[in-house]
């Protein structure tokens, strides 16, 4: 336990300067896309798992951010399991605090036998949202996504885990809005704070498809039943987002396009009665210039406690 609680220690010091861990709407924090061997807790008498979890973030502005999420995972045979999950965030900053429920997942894990060293899993699943993106401050003005609990999108999610010799990992995914709800009515100038500015109007906002691609490595340290994933991260935002102007008009928001990079680390803690703790952080290499969706993080930790049963 003492290593364990050193890696917290390590990784909570490093966070100065981290950014948005993984700049999409969910999909590379699902199922077996988001660490894969921490799954082998399912196997044996244990086929479920409830995990509670919570971040902090700094966003845009200074924006404070904590987001808490339930999960809830079952193997229904040798090969499938399925996983919910549901997300709540409250945000505070210099234009108001908002808190809102945000959005449900819901995911099949399909894991053909490959062989004892090699894993293969292919995930198929969909968001959709708990709130829309519309929440307000005290003052009856609309905040931006940075304050939001949810875009206000119903997702399509799919994706693929190969793990190499329990070794090397790699992911690939997509998320897919197929239906957009959101209420934004944001425009910075209903503030007279020229900070407002920093946020892009997202007025009846349209999110466009995330497309993901990860390589990790495992970390064993058996003696203290820690395992270490580092990965890279790289989603690659395929069009830019738009909002819809005071004329009514769609208008394209510049610069939402293109690629983040991203670095991380997960460190998950098996306890001899099955359960688990995870920490996560990362940090940005490459942003988009623009992200009105308010993924951007600063700062960012992730703590996870799993109960299995």
């Amino acid at each position: 336990m003492k290593y364990f609680l050193a890696c917290l220690v390590t990784m909570a010091i490093s966070i100065k300067g981290f950014g948005q861990g993984c700049s999409d709407a969910g999909f590379c924090s699902l199922g077996s896309l988001k660490n894969h061997i921490e799954n082998d807790s399912l196997s044996g008498a244990k086929k479920r798992r409830f995990s509670l979890g919570i971040n902090y973030g700094r966003g845009e502005q200074n924006t404070s951010t904590i987001n808490g999420y339930a999960e809830y995972a079952v193997k229904l045979n040798n090969t499938l399991a399925f996983q919910s999950k549901i997300t709540g965030t409250y945000a505070t900053g210099f234009l108001g605090s908002a808190f809102n429920v945000g959005d449900v997942y819901a995911t099949f894990n399909y894991s053909p036998k490959v062989s004892d060293a090699n894993s293969l899993s292919l995930v198929g699943g969909i968001k959709v949202p708990v709130s829309y993106g519309n929440s307000k401050n005290s003052e009856g003005k609309p905040l931006p996504l940075d304050y939001q609990a949810s875009i206000g999108t119903y997702d399509a999610i799919g994706g693929i885990n190969y793990i190499i010799d329990r070794r090397w990992e790699f992911n690939a995914a997509i998320q897919v809005p197929v239906i957009q709800v959101n209420k934004s009515t944001y425009f910075p100038d209903e503030f007279s704070d020229p900070r407002a500015l920093e946020f892009a109007p997202t007025n009846q906002f349209k999110r466009k498809s995330d497309v993901l691609a990860r390589v990790g490595y495992y970390i064993f340290l058996q003696q203290s039943s820690i395992i270490l994933k580092p990965s890279l991260s790289g989603i690659y935002h395929v069009g830019n987002d738009s909002y819809e102007n005071r004329f009514g008009q769609r208008t394209g928001i510049a610069g939402s396009r293109g690629l983040t990079l991203n670095g991380s680390i997960v460190a998950t803690k098996q306890l001899k009665n099955g359960n688990q703790i995870e920490v996560f952080v990362g940090t940005p290499f490459i942003v988009r210039k623009e992200r009105p969706d308010g993924l951007t993080r600063s700062a960012v930790i992730n703590f996870q406690y799993t109960i299995a049963f």
